[in-house]
């Protein structure tokens, strides 16, 4: 899905790709997929809630800037868990044939 979201938005455009999960695996590793497959540009939310998202994870290593992303955690931040980050499209189509 997040393929097909920055497939239809124009360059320059914003992508924000967000959950109700804290799970690495539907988060840092969906971005850290878009940002090698696609021309996206990871960039701060501008928020000061929350966590910033991991760089490393067990033996997984994603880009640095997915550090930028959010992590909201329900025991700490006294809300339901949730992730965000924010890319703008900076090309047309793949970077890799998928």
């Amino acid at each position: 899905m997040i393929r097909s979201a920055i497939d239809c938005c124009k360059v320059g455009g914003t992508i924000v790709y967000s959950t109700c999960s804290i799970t690495v695996e539907e988060n840092e590793w969906v971005v850290d997929y878009a940002k090698k497959h696609r021309f996206v540009k990871i960039v701060d939310i501008g928020l000061e809630i929350g966590e910033e998202g991991m760089t490393k994870y067990k033996h997984l290593r994603f880009h640095p800037n997915v550090k930028l992303a959010r992590r909201i955690y329900p025991h700490i931040h006294n809300m339901d868990g949730f992730f965000i980050c924010k890319m703008i499209k900076t090309g047309k189509g793949p970077k890799n044939p998928d």
